[in-house]
């Protein structure tokens, strides 16, 4: 019969044990490395925040001012301000978590990035597809500024689409990996 004694090897004065526990502490704040890949998901969302305010500003003038001349059909703006909003509103929440140290878990992040993925992609196509038929029309009121604002609101949609599918890809990774929770 062998039995076998495990040994535990302990600190002699208080001091080191402390030093041991902030040690944890900031591996567990401050990352299990210097690498620049945990720095890669903030700099994402603060990419896709401004994509966000950019496509919420160029859609709101043909959403509001087509009364005489519809540029975009009501479901394609509906869709629109349902897509950039609340992924305007989580980039937001996203990184005030990360100011106040808050980690949301990267299988959630993974989700909420092939759903905005998916929608953006969508909403670009619904805009893009409107500017075409109205494009298509031959009828160009004098004033074209609003045809240029939903041109450039489909063509920053397909930005922001391509901005998710990259921060899906290193937030699974990085995932996967462990670098981040």
């Amino acid at each position: 019969m062998n039995i076998e004694i495990s040994r535990l090897t302990m600190a002699s004065n208080d001091q080191s044990g402390t030093d041991q526990t902030d040690r944890g502490l900031r591996k567990e704040y401050f990352g299990n490395g210097g690498g620049f890949g945990r720095f890669l998901p903030p700099v994402f969302k603060l990419l896709e925040l401004a994509v966000a305010i950019i496509c919420i500003g160029l859609i709101d003038d043909p959403a509001n001012n087509s009364r005489l001349r519809p540029f975009a059909t009501t479901r394609t703006i509906a869709l629109a301000y349902s897509t950039f909003v609340p992924f305007l509103m989580f980039s937001v929440i996203y990184l005030f978590g990360k100011v106040i140290r808050e980690n949301i878990p990267w299988k959630l992040q993974s989700l909420l990035n092939l759903t905005a993925f998916i929608l953006y992609l969508a909403t670009a196509i619904c805009i893009l597809h409107d500017w075409s038929e109205t494009k298509n029309r031959n009828y160009w009121p004098p004033n074209t500024q609003r045809m240029d604002f939903l041109c450039g609101a489909g063509s920053v949609a397909v930005v922001g689409a391509l901005l998710y599918l990259l921060d899906l890809i290193v937030t699974t990774r990085l995932g996967a990996k462990g670098e981040i929770e």
